[in-house]
């Protein structure tokens, strides 16, 4: 990295060799990648190099002694070659572990305008923001008992209250004789990421005492019914 730095006079670490230097899940050791202004040499013998546009305003940080994009900058210079999957999983993990910020992520996003990746990693932010939209409880519920409602799937009964040696709760649905709990998920991510401990406690509690738990967001119970159908009627088959 130190002699691929070298060929490109004030060039700085970019995209997968940022992530592997700021400790990424997923990312490790490769050929280094580089970043310069958008009038510098895209060749290097030692690095592939990324021609940047706002080079001069692009936010560094020190890493091991390397000049490195920040981590909101490296996602963002990341956003174009990551799939969709992997792109979500990289921003939640560096927002919980707090690497990064909602806002930073936001401002970078801004900063790029039409740049590769930014039409992919909008929507991601956009969720994660506080004033993202979440429908009402009744909202999330009337999908999912639409769903529920269809003949294929075994009768169920809703608002199901559930006691439990740690916890008490009421259950958005539950399948009697599979003994099944189905949840609808309508939390923002802020929300689901402080609760998720009582979360897992509720659901750990309900598969010590036998029951089964699927968890279904806000936009699959819309856009995808038959993938919860399909995901319902998977043991079954």
């Amino acid at each position: 990295m130190a002699a691929a730095l070298l060929t490109r006079e004030g060039s700085i670490v970019a995209a997968r060799s940022a992530a592997f230097l700021h400790t990424f899940d997923g990312f490790g050791p490769g050929r280094p990648v580089i970043m310069v202004g958008p009038d510098g040499n895209a060749r290097s013998p030692l690095a592939k190099v990324i021609r940047s546009e706002r080079f001069h305003d692009v936010a560094v940080v020190r890493r091991k002694g390397f000049r490195v994009t920040d981590e909101a900058e490296t996602v963002m210079s990341l956003a174009a070659e990551l799939d969709q999957d992997r792109l979500e999983a990289l921003v939640d993990s560096l927002l919980a572990r707090g690497s990064c910020t909602v806002g930073q992520l936001v401002r970078v996003i801004a900063a790029n305008g039409g740049a590769r990746g930014v039409a992919r990693l909008r929507p991601i932010v956009e969720y994660r923001q506080r004033d993202a939209y979440q429908p009402p409880a009744s909202e999330l519920e009337r999908l999912l008992y639409r769903i529920l409602d269809d003949p294929r799937l075994p009768a169920y009964t809703r608002q199901m209250p559930m006691s439990y040696r740690m916890v008490d709760a009421t259950v958005d649905a539950y399948l009697h004789s599979w003994r099944l709990i189905v949840e609808g998920d309508g939390r923002r991510w802020h929300t689901r990421k402080a609760d998720q401990e009582r979360d897992r406690l509720r659901d750990n509690e309900a598969v010590a005492h036998g029951y089964a738990v699927l968890r279904f967001g806000y936009k699959v119970l819309r856009d995808s019914p038959e993938t919860v159908i399909d995901t319902l009627l998977a043991p079954v088959e």
